[in-house]
């Protein structure tokens, strides 16, 4: 399967899948969809889940087939053509190394979910689950009081650093009652 990446402006992206579903044909492609992730926001004392887009300003295509085929017939659609032309809208590949990293990352439902991290009574890591366990060797820093961890790996051909959102004991507590596995599964 081929990815694609869609650049547009910052805050459109949901705006951007709605169009393309509404106007281009089903058969053109598999998926269309804005990658998300789970953030915390910490708010008196509190724990407070929200989504947000992982990559602001980008959509993602998938397809099966020739690629420049698939694009080729994606321009002859008018409206993204003419947001090609206005330079609303921009197409680049994406390599299948990244394509892998995203899906290993987001899964099946393209959301990237808060991570768990526990910390030792010396304050050192001792144990993370998914998605970040994937990332552990590539973290430069932990910022606990915002809940997030950054993430150093190559994608798109150079380095990027990727915020990625982590819960503590304290939040973990807070939450419904979870099954212990399914954190660390």
């Amino acid at each position: 399967m081929d990815w694609y990446l869609l650049k547009t402006w910052i805050g459109r992206e949901d705006e951007m899948v709605k169009e393309i579903r509404r106007t281009v044909p089903p058969g053109l492609y598999q998926d269309c969809f804005v990658i998300t992730q789970e953030r915390i926001w910490r708010k008196q004392q509190k724990s407070i889940v929200h989504v947000e887009p992982l990559f602001p300003g980008c959509v993602f295509l998938t397809c099966t087939g020739n690629g420049d085929s698939f694009l080729r017939r994606l321009e002859q659609v008018p409206a993204i053509s003419r947001r090609m032309v206005c330079k609303e809208l921009v197409f680049f590949p994406v390599m299948k190394e990244d394509a892998e990293f995203l899906d290993r990352i987001s899964g099946k439902d393209h959301v990237v979910r808060l991570s768990y991290v526990e910390k030792n009574e010396q304050g050192q890591i001792s144990r993370v689950s998914e998605p970040l366990k994937a990332c552990q060797g590539q973290v430069e820093r932990y910022q606990f009081k915002k809940r997030y961890a950054m993430v150093r790996h190559k994608l798109w051909g150079e380095e990027q650093s990727i915020v990625l959102g982590i819960m503590l004991k304290e939040d973990y507590e807070q939450r419904k009652p979870i099954v212990f596995q399914e954190v660390f599964s």
